[in-house]
């Protein structure tokens, strides 16, 4: 998966010396603020100056009083965060990363002790698992190919993850999911019931699944369950609940896990709690030694329950998250760059849900547990990135939190109703904040844990992408059910390109099953989306207003599915409105009527001077058009516009000219790419086989041998000629430098590539 490659800090506290001024003691101006330091090479038994700092951000923690700051050294800190006390509204603590630093507070721990998995080991296995020696694990093991270590993985924790070499590795499934797990390889039933499945897949003999993690994605919502009962083409899950019928009618999609006998592929890892071993088979197939594995260990890397007026500038955190608590206040999160914030497996009910008034309450796993996790009053998280969760990017709960541009991609991997944001609390603001790439929905307010009144909040200015990844019946914004939405404004938001592998169901704004007193307006839809920029559900819908919205490309702008609405205004929306009883409809443009956008082909929905639609629509004429999503400071390169290259070539692709033939063994330069003040993250638009899915490329500096500041793995996007965005983590670089792409896998198919950019959140 997706590598995070980080400095590894100042090695020697006289360096430190050196980059970070200042003493421990008064500084200018302060009654008593002090400055503490960390780094890597330091000593928590050290003074916390900058010539004797500590080695732990937690030691920092311990001693801080209102006022002080922690400034942190480059570095991975494999530890969980707990503040010992708060600041004030006049005097914060401050925990930042140093001028330049990466700081990385680490949700894993090292593996080692590697010893290659014997067939004695096997023997000893299969004999209390009499299906062991005749599956994959055990054609592997005769291979050579298993390596075994004893490790504690925290028992407590929702979900264990293994990286190798800082790419997360596959849990042992069958069918093999592949490298992305928004786009996992599934199996497909033939025909279901509430609780089991038929399918002509499941070869495998009577009893062979019994016990095993049943994942099984119906039209909304991804379920789990143990196998209970098992023959050939048929298994049973008893324990599901009776919610929704696991028969879709185009092939319910399913995987079976939890079995150690299906660690049969490289990449591949699986753990055995009653033993408590660690199996794992690496990517190339070398011995486990000669690879960085870790696994995961913290829930929670910086906690800031019952604490306020903190504030954390450029903390980074891998495999690991934030919090605060229903008692925090006046907390921000500043600049941070996450990624595999939370994980877990099973689909069960969220501790905090409501109400479960139709037996469907396992739909909240992880609605306000996962992501960065904002609860209390007045707290925020900004100018961040954050990339990977199988849960949230961000939940709000509490009142009057905050997330403001932010870019947040690849989250709610399990499919479930975790979001980008998931707004639970009241008074929310989520504004500038771009969405892209998520299972289900964008931004999801679901009354199962939000209760059946949202109100207060502002909704505005975000840029959501990519939606659907994983299930239907949703939209870039979901709203559900019976909720009342009065206060709450929902406009200024780019709503386009749901899932490009094929969502049949995807509107901009879903108001689903009578959501009422909704208020949307000067909102966009394009690219695919179906029902337009919003679509009503629901006999008892009453009170919504929605006008001077854009669909750029669907047919409708506003959809009712009821037959009657109460107290409804519909107006001056561009694109169709169907007439229904309850609804004030006027000024609406319908899509016959041409209304002279300026450049739809870019997605620019603005109005030309001789437009019939000028009193409607989301870009007021004449007025400069608004823009919606984050700001990130960065630049931007053509891939195919490069200055060297060893095998690689030039062809054009459906977004233009694209750079392809990038095999084992090639590289690309580009002169003179300007990094600014400094940049910490690559982004790009890439293009990968499912067959060739996973293979790495370097990004290093000013040789093609020069310095690796970032390691890109290939996802499967579909095609070598589908692009989808993808990011990672890099080494901040500042300055002027040559950059070169070098293949880090052997033989063909490594991808192509579109665009790149080098890019910082701005703030």
């Amino acid at each position: 998966m997706i590598l995070t490659l980080f400095r590894a800090g100042i090695a020697a506290t006289s360096a430190l010396a050196l980059s970070l001024t200042g003493t421990v003691g008064v500084q200018a101006g302060s009654t008593s603020h002090r400055t503490y330091y960390v780094s890597p090479g330091g000593s928590d038994t050290a003074s916390g100056s900058a010539g004797s700092p500590y080695q732990h951000i937690q030691r920092c923690a311990e001693v801080m009083q209102a006022g002080d700051t922690c400034l942190i050294a480059s570095g991975t800190y494999r530890e969980s965060v707990v503040p010992a006390r708060s600041g004030t509204a006049t005097a914060p603590i401050t925990y930042a990363a140093a001028p330049g630093a990466d700081v990385v507070v680490e949700g894993t721990d090292l593996v080692t002790a590697w010893t290659k998995t014997s067939d004695a080991d096997l023997a000893e296995l299969a004999a209390a698992d009499r299906f062991l020696s005749a599956s994959p694990f055990g054609d592997a093991v005769r291979g050579g190919h298993i390596y075994q270590a004893n490790v504690t993985l925290d028992p407590s924790l929702p979900g264990n993850q293994v990286f190798m070499d800082r790419g997360l590795s596959v849990e042992a499934q069958w069918p093999h999911p592949g490298t992305n797990p928004m786009n996992p390889k599934m199996a497909k039933a033939q025909t279901g019931t509430v609780t089991s499945i038929t399918s002509n897949q499941l070869t495998q003999p009577a009893g062979y699944w019994i016990g095993a993690r049943f994942t099984v994605r119906n039209w909304f919502v991804t379920e789990t369950g143990p196998v209970t009962s098992y023959s050939p083409g048929s298994l049973e899950a008893s324990s599901l609940p009776n919610c929704i019928s696991l028969n879709s009618g185009e092939g319910t999609p399913f995987s079976l896990s939890g079995k150690l006998s299906e660690l049969g592929s490289p990449n591949t890892w699986f753990y055995t709690k009653d033993t408590q071993k660690l199996y794992v088979w690496t990517p190339d197939g070398a011995p486990a030694a000669q690879h960085t594995i870790e696994a995961k260990q913290r829930n929670w890397g910086v906690d800031l329950s019952g604490r306020s007026y903190l504030t954390l500038r450029g903390i980074g955190v891998h495999a690991t998250s934030i919090r605060t608590s229903a008692t925090s206040t006046h907390n921000t999160i500043d600049g941070t760059v996450g990624s595999y914030l939370s994980a877990y497996l099973d689909v069960t009910k969220d501790p905090n849900m409501v109400e479960d008034y139709d037996n469907c309450g396992f739909l909240t796993a992880g609605e306000t547990t996962s992501g960065i996790v904002l609860d209390g009053k007045y707290n925020t998280v900004k100018n961040s990135y954050l990339n990977w969760s199988s849960g949230n990017g961000i939940a709000l709960l509490g009142s009057h939190n905050s997330a403001v541009n932010n870019t947040i991609t690849n989250t709610d991997y399990l499919g479930t109703y975790a979001a980008g944001i998931n707004l639970v609390g009241s008074n929310a603001v989520i504004r500038n904040n771009t969405v892209r790439a998520t299972g289900r929905s964008s931004v999801n307010i679901d009354n199962k844990v939000a209760g059946r009144k949202v109100s207060g909040s502002d909704i505005s200015y975000n840029d959501l992408s990519d939606y659907s990844y994983l299930v239907n019946d949703n939209g870039a914004i979901y709203i559900c059910c019976f909720v009342d939405m009065a206060g709450t404004d929902m406009h200024h938001n780019l709503l386009h390109d749901p899932n490009p592998f094929g969502a049949s169901f995807a509107p901009g704004i879903y108001a689903d099953n009578s959501t009422f007193n909704v208020t949307l307006h000067h909102n966009v839809a394009y690219g695919s989306t179906t029902y337009g920029v919003a679509l009503f559900n629901g006999d008892g819908s009453k009170g919504n207003r929605a006008y001077s919205n854009t669909s750029g490309t669907d047919g409708n702008a506003i959809t009712m599915f009821s037959s009657a609405y109460s107290d409804m205004e519909v107006r001056d929306n561009i694109g169709d409105v169907a007439p229904k009883t309850g609804v004030v409809a006027s000024g609406n443009v319908p899509y016959a009527v041409d209304p002279l956008f300026t450049d739809p082909l870019r997605n620019d929905y603005s109005l030309q001077p001789g437009s019939p639609a000028k009193h409607a629509g989301a870009y007021p004429y004449g007025v400069k058009p608004w823009t919606g999503g984050s700001a990130l400071t960065q630049t931007k390169v053509e891939a195919e516009r490069y200055s060297t290259g060893n095998g690689v070539a030039r062809h054009y692709a459906g977004t233009g000219t694209v750079m392809g033939n990038f095999d084992g063994g090639d590289s690309v330069g580009y002169r003179s790419v300007d990094f600014g003040a400094g940049r910490n993250l690559f982004v790009a638009s890439i293009g990968s086989d499912p067959a060739y899915a996973g293979k790495k490329f370097q990004i290093r500096l000013d040789a093609v041998d020069g310095p690796v500041i970032g390691t890109m793995s290939m996802l499967s996007t579909g095609g070598f000629d589908t692009y989808r965005t993808h990011s990672i983590p890099i080494t901040t670089t500042k300055g002027v430098h040559d950059v070169y792409l070098v293949a880090a896998s052997d033989g063909p198919g490594i991808g192509n590539l579109d665009w790149f950019a080098f890019a910082t959140p701005t703030r």
